[in-house]
């Protein structure tokens, strides 16, 4: 879906890690992220599997999924 990207910034040595909701996607997320990101930390958002696609994608995910893309 376009406009559901993660997001990514590159900063010193300390770090951000930030998720979206189960039913959400980075963008419900990018004020969140770019505080840290605008003060220095380096800061991940992934997309989640199964999300900002389609919704059938949601079906076969599980919490295995989201664990390890986090």
């Amino acid at each position: 879906m376009p406009g559901a990207e993660p997001f990514a910034a590159t900063g010193d040595g300390r770090g951000a890690l930030v998720l979206h909701g189960f039913t959400g996607n980075p963008p419900s997320m990018r004020g969140l992220a770019l505080a840290p990101a605008d003060a220095g930390f380096t800061v991940e958002m992934p997309l989640l599997p199964g999300h900002g696609t389609d919704m059938a994608d949601m079906i076969p995910t599980r919490w295995e999924d989201w664990s390890g893309a986090a």
